[in-house]
């Protein structure tokens, strides 16, 4: 039985398949998959695949790359279906394809998503409840769906006669069912128009639910229409657990400016098995850089948990509140950073070393700012706060450094097995 999603199997393939194009020294398919940003889409079938779902890997390339590789661009797209192949396996019930293209440049005049979703795609999502007069609680009473979201015992209550949210929800829709249908949408509690970006995804994603919307081509209609709104701000719903046999949903952004790094940061988390890192890149998938205090934070635990990781495989004690310098002076002690056949006091060692140094500690160094200029606090009309440039450099930083560190980290690991072999 299938637990993940095809989509979630298929993405967790690619870290691995980047690890095998590298490993059978396939450099244009390497470099089109970690320069690429990455959309997977549910596909119509050809004849070839009837019976099955085809699922299209697009990869979006700069332009540069693009027709760089151009002239043999079907070959390379071979060889990396052939390599998810190898990791998914040819027996599941989906079939793959992958298609190369040029990055689509933004059209002049059209604002590109930052990553929050507009008090518009706010209304338009609600609207499309109200239009269809969807029974948003689904097969739940409106207490058991709400729960799922809310603290509704520690809300007010609209009605004197009742100490919380819980109680008079309960009276006036379950006891008395005198509250319309669509009166969520306007409760001032809950202010579905304003409320804290992930817990308004939270809210449509629980629509959705497979415990919640019993009927199959409900769901799938629902979650069309909520994407087709969604788009318009750089996100979607996408299908990640399978629950009984149908999915469950959660919120992702689309191709936005951290894709690149995220994806390689996958790789390590892939390589790590680490759920903790995995958690955090779910998380910085879904704001980006629209929030950059969070993003820079996350930064900082990305590259202490790749050191801890690392120290872990290689058996090295470390304090468990040891911050990154701490980290990346054992870290630099147990890797050896020049590559083989070359002495680590060679030229240029030290000065590697140094930038290595330097990459693990921006995310560090930025780290304090969050507390200076993040959203925290009371902040005067004239306050600038962190800018989505810094998230990016964070982001950027923290992902180069885990690029090199693991790839230190795992081919001193293979020479060693091959030696004891």
């Amino acid at each position: 039985m299938r637990y993940l999603s095809i989509r979630r199997e298929i993405e967790g393939a690619l870290p691995t398949v980047a690890e095998l194009l590298r490993q059978k020294d396939e450099k244009d398919a390497l470099l089109v998959i970690m320069q690429a940003e990455i959309e997977l889409a549910e596909t119509e079938p050809d004849s070839l695949d009837y019976g099955t779902d085809l699922w299209t890997v697009y990869l979006r390339v700069p332009v540069s790359v693009f027709v760089s590789i151009e002239s043999h661009c079907v070959r390379i797209a071979d060889t990396i279906t052939k390599n998810i192949y190898l990791v998914v396996r040819r027996e599941n019930d989906f079939s793959v394809r992958t298609e190369i293209a040029p990055m689509l440049a933004a059209p002049p005049g059209r604002r590109v998503p930052d990553g929050k979703i507009s008090k518009r795609t706010r209304a338009a999502v609600l609207d499309e409840m109200r239009a269809r007069e969807t029974v948003w609680f689904g097969a739940l009473s409106e207490v058991s769906f709400l729960s799922r979201i809310f603290d509704l015992p520690a809300m007010p209550s609209l009605d004197s006669r009742f100490e919380n949210a819980e109680s008079d929800i309960w009276q006036h829709c379950v006891n008395n069912d005198d509250w319309p249908l669509d009166w969520i949408y306007s409760d001032r509690r809950f202010d579905l128009q304003a409320v804290n970006q992930d817990v308004f995804l939270k809210f449509i994603c629980e629509v959705i639910h497979p415990i919640v919307r019993k009927d199959d081509v409900e769901q799938e209609v629902l979650a069309r229409a909520f994407n087709g709104h969604l788009r318009n701000d750089g996100w979607e719903l996408v299908e990640d657990t399978i629950i009984n046999g149908r999915p469950d949903y959660v919120a992702q952004r689309k191709i936005h400016a951290l894709g690149r790094s995220l994806q390689r940061i996958k790789a390590v988390a892939a390589t790590l098995n680490s759920d903790a890192l995995y958690e955090d890149l779910q998380r910085l998938e879904r704001i980006g850089d629209s929030e950059p205090g969070e993003a820079i934070a996350l930064a900082k635990e990305i590259v202490e948990s790749c050191c801890k990781l690392i120290l872990d495989d290689r058996e090295v004690e470390y304090l468990e509140k040891a911050e990154i310098p701490e980290l990346l002076k054992l870290l630099r002690e147990n890797i050896k950073i020049m590559p083989n056949g070359i002495a680590e006091n060679a030229r240029g060692a030290k000065e590697i070393k140094g930038i290595l140094t330097s990459l693990g500690n921006i995310a560090h160094m930025l780290a304090p700012l969050r507390n200076v200029y993040g959203k925290g606090h009371g902040r005067g009309r004239d306050f600038k706060g962190l800018q989505p440039r810094h998230a990016r450099l964070a982001i950027g930083s923290a992902s180069t450094f885990v690029d090199f560190v693991l790839d230190r980290h795992l081919s001193q690991l293979r020479s060693s097995t091959n030696r004891t072999d």
